[in-house]
């Protein structure tokens, strides 16, 4: 079997879930894809199979969007609404000062990966030493974000919802 096929990634299965299934359902051994997607995440996760994993590389260098949900006044120790609430204070933030910080991300920036992601120090996903208590240091890297739009904003809940536009690895 070869060619590409587009997955709709639920939540609760990393990319590499996906494959394993796909493995045993298409008894494929060579699959492979272009982009890891995090655990909690959904959204199209692109499989290449046969000789098209030879092409992966091609669109894990593409621009992509991401859709996200954004809760004020929590911190967990996650990152994310998978993480223990460590914090929960008061917020008050309006939707004028959240559109001028959500503005001050668009650009060339410097971002120094959370613990829980996806990118390999020493061969090994940071989000795989993290749920061992470990915590590495990471260099920080230049990323590239096109565009965020404020999509919903809450002022009573203290919610919005945003599509950030970006380059690889953001």
């Amino acid at each position: 079997m070869t060619g590409v096929l587009p997955i709709d990634k639920p939540a609760g299965f990393t990319s590499f879930d996906v494959i394993a299934k796909l493995r045993g359902a298409t008894h494929t051994k060579k699959i492979g894809h272009s982009g890891t997607l995090d655990p909690m995440a959904t959204g199209v996760l692109p499989l290449f199979f046969g000789g098209a994993t030879k092409v992966c590389s091609v669109l894990q260098n593409e621009d992509k969007r991401y859709v996200a949900g954004v809760k004020f006044g929590i911190t967990t120790d996650t990152e994310d609404t998978t993480g223990k609430i460590l914090l929960e204070t008061p917020s008050r933030v309006t939707e004028e000062e959240f559109r001028k910080v959500a503005a001050s991300f668009v650009g060339d920036i410097l971002q120094t990966p959370p613990m829980y992601s996806a990118v390999k120090v020493g061969g090994r996903p940071l989000y795989d030493l993290a749920r061992r208590g470990q915590e590495v240091e990471r260099a920080q890297r230049e990323i590239k974000v096109y565009s965020v739009s404020v999509l919903k904003f809450d002022a009573g809940a203290q919610t919005a919802q945003i599509e950030v536009f970006c380059g690889k690895g953001t």
